[in-house]
């Protein structure tokens, strides 16, 4: 039995601002047992219950259900700190995620009074449910979605000055920047041959017209320099 100080259930009720029942119904799902009991059979909590008590309130007043909670807390040796940076993490990656989803929306609405022919949009339609699903199934990034935007909207301006220079696709320098972007493309879609296509046609069909600073002239002499890109690593552009 743990040494130390005990409280009684209506003591400790009374201390941390909880009900008796809500302290029941805390045993009654494994959440917090009493450390001992008296001969009476009267619940008696310790300083270690009322470090755990800190813990549910301090997770419950950041909205986390109880099962959440139950589950954060199964690791008892670890400390409340370990715990809310382990949830950063989480909440971090569900903001990246909900940030690239907001990105593809923030295009549809920007498309959608757009007309474009039945067998486009039922191609976009399909390139944008699978780019979808790739980012719901990715995992995460080590980069916030503010620095992966800031790189695109970086290389999207070194392209465009090539562009406004008119250095045709084929040159060195704009091969250079094309060869980075294929990179960044490989990365984003995990070398996933269906990811990148279903990019490719959204570029094609239906590119953006303002997403990182690129637009859809841009995205054409993006794609321009990525075929001479790849014919030049076989033969020649």
């Amino acid at each position: 039995m743990r040494s130390g100080r005990r409280w009684r259930i209506g003591e400790l009720a009374a201390a941390t601002g909880l009900t008796v029942r809500t302290l029941h119904h805390y045993e009654h799902i494994g959440l917090l047992a009493p450390a001992a009991r008296t001969e009476g059979r009267q619940r008696l909590y310790d300083e270690h219950d009322v470090q755990r008590i800190f813990r549910i309130r301090t997770l419950r007043d950041l909205g986390l259900p109880l099962e959440e909670v139950g589950r954060m807390l199964e690791d008892d040796g670890a400390s409340l700190g370990d715990i809310l940076r382990s949830h950063l993490d989480r909440v971090d990656a569900e903001l990246q995620r909900l940030g690239q989803l907001r990105t593809l929306l923030d295009h549809a609405c920007a498309q959608a009074d757009r007309i474009i022919e039945p067998d486009d949009a039922l191609a976009a339609i399909e390139a944008m449910s699978r780019v979808v699903r790739h980012i719901e199934a990715r995992g995460t990034d080590d980069e916030a979605p503010g620095d992966v935007e800031s790189r695109w909207r970086a290389l999207g301006n070194e392209l465009r000055a090539c562009m406004e220079a008119g250095d045709a696709p084929s040159t060195p320098r704009v091969r250079a920047v094309a060869r980075v972007a294929q990179a960044r493309l490989l990365e984003f879609a995990n070398g996933d041959r269906a990811t990148l296509d279903a990019l490719a046609l959204l570029r094609q069909v239906d590119p953006p017209k303002d997403l990182a600073g690129w637009d859809p002239e841009l995205f054409r002499y993006l794609d321009q320099a990525l075929a001479c890109l790849h014919e030049s690593e076989n033969e020649s552009c």
